[in-house]
């Protein structure tokens, strides 16, 4: 019986020395930072096209809309020397990809210029939550992180038609729409190195993937110049304004509305990457 209480005693004593151990390492912290993300898993959004007389070339061209600048605040908490928790915000300031025609022709002694460019571009706040695995060295602390990533963004998806004759602008006209609404879901990881200056600032360096794409469920044209009149106010709600489905029905014996939001399928866009994020880190 003794024996057993002595045990029993161990063993809370062991507990206890366990929980005493973690509570005194136990710690919150906040990083800031910021880096670069390069796009992975890109598709062809856009296409660039050449045609003088009877000679045509075309070419993809390849993105995600991951890639760009990104800033974060990361609030986190660390159980112990290895293993916490991390909440993630950060903002994505998308880079711009274009696409451009170019279509050169002559007809009876009348040279014939077209030029097209469409540009898309995002911005997108991303909420990601996730779990911390570290090495718990004194200075140098490898750490990797693994979890799901939210995204509330928009897309900028801007059109200009320039048509010349001999040169000379004839013609104008400039097309600007915004689509956003829905929510982005996704995965991400991230290697990382940690060094700690001291017990409440170190900095941190870190390699991060993310794996994700973005459908919007609204589209609005935000403007539609014509030789530099502004023609917006005299279009149709239908032909300024897009509803993104999953499913559509058309019936041709009764259309829809002008005077109602136009109806597309779903398109989702990529914005999977891979970054370098280097930050302080603030622990207390």
């Amino acid at each position: 019986m003794k024996k057993l209480n002595v045990s029993a005693k161990k063993v809370a004593l062991g507990m206890f020395i366990s929980l005493f151990s973690i509570a005194a390492y136990s710690q919150f912290y906040i990083n800031v930072g910021g880096g670069y993300n390069l796009g992975i898993a890109n598709q062809s959004l856009l296409n660039n096209y050449e045609r003088t007389n009877n000679i045509v070339k075309m070419e993809n061209v390849k993105t995600s809309l991951g890639k760009g600048l990104n800033f974060g605040l990361n609030l986190g908490y660390m159980f112990n020397g290895n293993i916490g928790i991390d909440l993630q915000c950060s903002y994505l300031l998308g880079d711009e990809t274009t696409g451009e025609s170019e279509d050169n022709f002559t007809f009876f002694d009348i040279n014939y210029y077209d030029f097209e460019k469409i540009s898309i571009k995002s911005q997108m706040f991303r909420v990601n939550p996730s779990i911390i695995i570290a090495s718990g060295f004194d200075k140098l602390d490898p750490y990797a992180r693994f979890g799901v990533i939210f995204g509330f963004g928009s897309i900028n998806l801007n059109y200009l038609d320039e048509e010349y004759e001999n040169n000379i602008l004839e013609n104008k006209v400039i097309e600007k729409w915004k689509y956003n609404g829905g929510m982005a879901f996704g995965i991400s990881s991230a290697l990382g190195l940690m060094y700690h200056i001291s017990d409440l600032i170190s900095v941190y360096g870190e390699l991060d993937l993310v794996g994700m794409s973005y459908a919007p469920i609204k589209g609005v044209m935000t403007e539609y110049t014509v030789n530099g009149a502004d023609k917006l106010p005299n279009l149709t709600t239908d032909a300024k304004e897009i509803e993104f489905l999953d499913e559509i029905t058309y019936d041709y014996d009764n259309p829809p509305s002008t005077a109602e939001p136009s109806k597309e399928l779903k398109f989702y866009f990529p914005y999977s990457s891979i970054g370098l994020n280097i930050g302080v880190r603030f622990s207390f």
